[in-house]
């Protein structure tokens, strides 16, 4: 990057699959605005946890199926990171059972622990609505943004703030994707939502500045780069 581009604000950088984490200079008022924080879902993601309730025991001298324990054996798998194993047990369960949404929701799950994307949202769009719940819905909204598309994942992103006003870090994926797809205003209010209840948070105060830059609101944006820097 060229020195006038900098802003005078030197930021430590992390490259994670050609995206700057952090620290990426603002955009100039005539180029396109360029993502400065990675979107979850294009990040490697965090190894799972057995947050799913285990069957019941089964009372004495009465036998558990053959596809509830491949159930847990699928579940089981994927803790321990061995996700094309547990894949293709979910796939010999859902073969003997269809009819289960909610392991459909897991197995989508572990396609996204392994990295795939794609197969993981595909699975999730095929499943009824009544059976997907907020955690899913917001990792589709994370899929859609990672993918670009924004119109997709913004009234998942809406829909979950609606219930959970509160919630900052969702709030900001929404502010940073806004900020993505040029509807800077959007992305400001969404930015000024979040410093109402962090206002010592600098990382977020400096991408509400840069936002204020690629909108032409330069004068604001210096007043909130200094108050990071005082």
């Amino acid at each position: 990057m060229k020195a006038s581009r900098l802003l005078g604000l030197v930021m430590g950088t992390a490259l994670l699959g050609g995206l700057v984490l952090s620290g990426v200079a603002a955009a100039a008022p005539d180029e396109p605005a360029k993502a400065f924080f990675a979107p979850e879902a294009t990040k490697q993601p965090a190894p799972p946890k057995a947050g799913r309730k285990a069957f019941v025991p089964a009372p004495p001298g009465e036998a558990i199926p053959d596809w509830q324990a491949r159930w847990e054996l699928a579940r089981v798998l994927s803790y321990t990171g061995k996700y094309d194993e547990s894949i293709l047990e979910y796939q010999k369960l859902l073969r003997e059972k269809p009819d289960l949404p909610e392991a459909r929701v897991e197995l989508a799950n572990v396609y996204f622990w392994k990295g795939d994307k794609d197969q993981a949202l595909g699975i999730l769009e095929r499943i009824p609505p009544k059976d997907v719940n907020e955690e899913e819905r917001l990792l589709m909204a994370n899929i859609y943004m990672a993918n670009k598309e924004y119109d997709k994942a913004e009234p998942l992103y809406r829909a979950y703030l609606e219930k959970h006003p509160d919630d900052a870090a969702v709030r900001l994926k929404l502010a940073d994707m806004l900020s993505w797809a040029k509807k800077y205003e959007a992305s400001l209010a969404a930015y000024e939502k979040i410093l109402a209840m962090r206002p010592d948070d600098v990382q977020v105060r400096r991408r509400y500045a840069f936002v204020l830059i690629w909108a032409g609101r330069h004068e604001a944006a210096a007043r909130e780069l200094r108050k990071t820097l005082d």
